[in-house]
């Protein structure tokens, strides 16, 4: 299995711990072109299965896309909305288009059906990952903040929300009941918040609490 994705997981953490890491936050997107599957992030970990709806329901940041090579999650646009579409959990798609390494986060050029896929995607792989328990501190910033470097971004789909380490490195809320508050900026627009929880590949929290300063 490539591990590309889940050692992404594992050390973004470190490097908000307090490790020594570069800052991550002029670095501009890479060219990306991968098939793989469209999955539902509010179940997708079985270590973190949300047991009850998450309300309201996300629409693009519900979904994210399960290659060979890790978990991406896509930037919240009109854009990226169209280009999705109403595409369901389990469709084989092909994607062009940007990636932000630091965010593992996806701006779409082109997506387009497909009938093939890898054979070195671990679907299972990934759904196991016990995910690793971490703090991490950052702002909480919708797109309208967010550094997306050169990414197009626009908040016409509602100011939602991820979580911006001090190096840049972004994170993203899975869809529970400890997570939508955040995600929708509740109390947090733009404020500097400690979050608690477990990290999983693609840099995707399962938070299990948050404190402001």
């Amino acid at each position: 299995m490539n591990t590309k994705g889940i050692l992404l997981g594992l050390i973004l953490p470190l490097a908000a711990a307090g490790a020594a890491t570069k800052d991550t936050r002029n670095a501009v997107s890479t060219d990306f072109a991968e098939s793989g599957v469209i999955v539902d992030m509010e179940t997708f970990f079985h270590a973190a299965s949300n047991s009850g709806n998450a309300d309201p329901k996300q629409g693009i940041a519900g979904r994210a896309l399960a290659t060979s090579s890790g978990l991406y999650s896509f930037l919240e646009t009109p854009e990226n909305d169209e280009k999705l579409g109403d595409l369901a959990p389990g469709s084989v798609v092909h994607v062009t288009g940007k990636l932000l390494e630091r965010g593992a986060l996806l701006h779409i050029a082109e997506l387009k059906r497909s009938s093939t896929i890898s054979l070195d995607l671990d679907l299972a792989g990934l759904r196991t990952d016990p995910g690793l328990q971490i703090t991490l501190a950052g702002t909480n910033k919708c797109q309208c903040g967010l550094d997306v470097a050169d990414l197009p971004h626009s908040c016409k789909l509602g100011h939602l929300h991820h979580l911006e380490a001090k190096d840049g490195s972004l994170y993203h809320y899975l869809p529970d009941p400890q997570g939508m508050p955040l995600f929708l900026g509740q109390d947090t627009h733009f404020k500097d918040v400690t979050v608690e929880g477990r990290l999983f590949p693609g840099n995707y929290i399962k938070v299990e609490t948050a404190k402001l300063p």
